[in-house]
């Protein structure tokens, strides 16, 4: 009767360890962008060093292109240390397994793809 109520707990303490599996880690590092045909030529590029490049020539009296360095919460990249003197998107969304980069400002959705 020990041995069979032994071997149960090890079994559901064993079960119970391997129901829980590790999330699965994004790979943020990468250039996200609109395809090559749009003439708007947004880029995001996410370097290994938590740098990043930005650039937004979808208006051309307002073009934005800037560097600094980007942090990462959850699924959340913060791009930070960045100045320009047009406001933009400095808060993306990495979806769909690191593969599409999303941002929202006022009424202005960006959907980057990872190239």
């Amino acid at each position: 009767m020990k041995k069979i109520i032994q071997t149960s707990i090890i079994a559901i303490l064993l079960f119970t360890l391997f129901s829980f599996s590790r999330p699965t880690e994004l790979d943020f590092i990468g250039t996200y962008g609109v395809s090559e045909n749009d003439p708007a030529k947004i880029e995001l590029t996410l370097n290994k060093d938590n740098t990043f490049t930005y650039q937004d020539l979808s208006n051309s009296s307002k073009q934005i292109n800037i560097r600094g360095n980007w942090e990462a919460k959850n699924n959340t990249i913060f791009l930070k240390n960045a100045e320009s003197a047009f406001p933009f998107h400095h808060k993306w969304e990495i979806t769909q397994k690191g593969a599409i980069a999303k941002s929202r400002k006022g009424v202005s959705f960006y959907t980057l793809h990872k190239n």
